[in-house]
């Protein structure tokens, strides 16, 4: 028989040895996920002594994390903005840094009665902050997968919000809705073919690469919206893209005679990650 904190520090080593990143961590989320615990609980209850059914799910998603899978497609859940979304492996799993976009474009929505359109909406995270962030908003939300469509929709009931939002299937890069809309938004593709490699093993691995890369430049969907603006940006129309940290310049490029006030912002690591332009 084995206590909660022996497990606990049991896993921890194991994890380590794997060269896993924070392993305390992942440790104490996989454990307070099978015992449904708060994770400061596991410290409150470090002697409790676990049933063996226990011990065994719990190994079992160590095994999974021991391979590097993501922690949230394990948990099969994660936060953004302060809500909780369900992930999976279907869908690019929610980063800190988008949350800069979602506060710039709702910075500038206000409770301004407009209509947004979000091209690649994975797990719908982007689209569900702004409308439970910016009530007045009408929202359409694009993506070619029908599974990441499916879990966008589910999150958006999840957080209350189902009738805010009318998810598409629609491929950008070949067709594009038939209305005009106030609002682009979007975080695509935007990782080359050249830098995929490189990327952290629990990354290339496990989460999509056609939400990852364009499998060219990194600049493909950058191009395409930018050629498609007038047929669907209103006039005085805004647009919201999130960029790699070294595309500013590129970025910019392609949208200074369509768009202008361009703006680009930095990310919490000082890096730029948010683009944005007026018609």
């Amino acid at each position: 028989m084995k206590t909660l904190l022996e497990i606990l520090n049991l896993s921890t080593e194991h994890l380590q040895k794997k060269s896993v990143d924070e392993p305390r961590l992942s440790s104490e989320l996989i454990i307070s996920h099978v015992l449904k615990l708060k994770r400061l609980d596991i410290y409150l209850q470090f002697d409790r002594i676990l049933k063996d059914d226990e011990i065994q799910k719990i190994r079992e998603l160590l095994k999974r994390r021991s391979a590097h899978e993501p922690i949230q497609y394990i948990l099969g859940e994660t936060e953004f903005y302060g809500l909780k979304f369900i992930v999976n492996s279907s869908v690019l799993i929610p980063r800190h840094d988008t949350e800069i976009l979602v506060d710039t474009a709702a910075e500038s929505i206000k409770n301004d009665h407009l209509r947004l359109f979000e091209i690649g909406t994975g797990s719908g995270c982007i689209s569900v902050s702004l409308a439970k962030k910016c009530p007045n908003i009408s929202i359409t939300a694009c993506d070619f997968s029908y599974k990441a469509l499916e879990l966008a929709a589910l999150n958006a009931e999840l957080n209350g919000i189902a009738d805010k939002i009318r998810f598409i299937k629609l491929d950008i890069l070949k067709s594009i809705p038939d209305s005009k809309y106030d609002v682009i938004i979007s975080n695509p593709p935007y990782i080359s073919k050249t830098v995929i490699e490189s990327l952290d093993k629990q990354i290339k691995d496990f989460e999509p690469l056609d939400a990852l890369t364009d499998c060219n430049d990194g600049l493909t969907f950058y191009k395409r919206i930018n050629e498609i603006i007038p047929d669907l940006l209103k006039p005085a129309g805004s647009v919201f893209l999130e960029i790699g940290y070294d595309q500013a310049d590129k970025v910019r490029s392609i949208y200074e005679k369509s768009l202008k006030d361009i703006r680009i912002l930095r990310d919490f690591s000082k890096n730029d990650r948010v683009f944005t332009g007026k018609t």
